[in-house]
């Protein structure tokens, strides 16, 4: 299985007190229990400990919770993700459309 071909953003998070770099790109969840955005960090290197990993997911997990959670926007972690060298998220479709209704609410109209 081949990874998205979508287009790479770079990006930078702080963690551990230093700006780390990464590349991410966005695709579509279409599983039905879990549709959303996916939200792939893409890692110039394969991590192989598993531990290693996940710590590192935890890391960036906390990031996006501090960057996206003043705008409501919730994140899962997405444990199946086939690729070695992507730490996967998905932004639950539910969280996209209270964001979008709130600009809605809040249009005056």
């Amino acid at each position: 299985m081949a990874l998205s071909q979508q287009p790479r953003y770079p990006v930078s998070l702080t963690i551990d007190g230093k700006k780390m770099p990464f590349q991410i790109q966005f695709d579509v969840n279409d599983n039905t229990t879990k549709m959303g955005i996916k939200m792939q960090f893409v890692l110039s290197q394969e991590i192989q400990d598993p531990r290693a990993k996940q710590e590192l997911a935890n890391k960036i997990s906390v990031a996006l919770q501090k960057r996206m959670g003043d705008a409501g926007i919730t994140i899962a972690y997405d444990d199946r993700n086939a690729y070695q060298n992507v730490i996967g998220f998905t932004i639950p479709l539910t969280s996209i459309s209270d964001m979008l209704m709130k600009t809605f609410k809040g249009s005056g109209e």
